[in-house]
């Protein structure tokens, strides 16, 4: 068991999963938990590879794009989780092998095998905490039409039906059921609207992403605390240096 916390974000394009990855950054900052953020596709030579052909500077096979995040994955996962993890650092990632599964086996106009997908990324760690932000597709789509920034993929994952395949996906992988799930059922006074399941050894916790950014940030923090104290992961002490960053962990 490695000494620090693995916490990913996932969702559908506009889903605001990237700002809750940068708020709840701040906060475990703020609580001087040692910090590592990282993302996917990486800035690593497969990663930038991955980035060239999403901005449609070169075009490849699907099946090799996902063998390419899949690559990307497995020098993410050895150069710079694990090292961070094993010193004690809490890392963040906007996206890890869960949007592979989901993507690939929904999203792509050949539709990939699911058991296939998990096989090439059999090297990928299972996340102490997966953090799905939910919406609906076609709030997505608003979002992103209003500015949202994204990676300008519009070869990949563009259209809302493939948004909505995507979505699908994603409940077949977390095994949320069926469409009943898509829409949050009102809370009674004191629950909040969230989901939690187990998925091996990750905690994946739905979220609406409809809901106030703020409303969403405590909620994240509440459960990411809560995994953090069952882990006893260790704050920094106050004579120690600044949160280690991303490139202390790089070959």
């Amino acid at each position: 068991m490695s000494k620090g916390c693995f916490i990913v974000f996932e969702g559908i394009d506009g889903s605001g999963k990237s700002e809750q990855y940068r708020r709840l950054t701040r906060n475990l900052e703020k609580k001087r938990y040692p910090v590592v953020q990282t993302k996917e596709p990486t800035d690593l030579p497969v990663g930038k590879l991955i980035r060239s052909i999403l901005y449609q500077e070169q075009q490849v096979a699907e099946e090799a794009l996902a063998l390419l995040f899949a690559a990307d994955r497995a020098d993410h996962t050895e150069k710079k989780i694990k090292p961070a993890l094993e010193q004690g650092s809490v890392v963040v990632s906007d996206r890890y092998v869960h949007s592979s599964l989901a993507y690939q086996s929904g999203g792509m106009k050949k539709e990939l095998s699911l058991e296939w997908i998990r096989e090439i990324n059999a090297h990928a760690l299972m996340p102490d905490i997966v953090i799905f932000l939910d919406i609906a597709p076609e709030v997505g789509q608003r979002r992103l039409a209003n500015g949202q920034v994204r990676v300008n993929d519009h070869t990949y994952f563009e259209t809302l039906s493939q948004q909505e395949r995507i979505r699908s996906a994603y409940y077949k992988v977390f095994n949320f059921g069926n469409a009943s799930l898509k829409q949050f059922t009102v809370p009674e006074k004191g629950e909040e609207p969230v989901q939690v399941c187990r998925i091996q050894e990750s905690t994946v916790l739905r979220v609406d992403g409809a809901l106030p950014v703020d409303e969403i940030e405590k909620i994240v923090l509440k459960h990411v605390l809560k995994v953090l104290r069952e882990k006893s992961v260790r704050t920094r002490d106050k004579k120690a240096g600044a949160t280690k960053s991303l490139e202390q962990f790089t070959v």
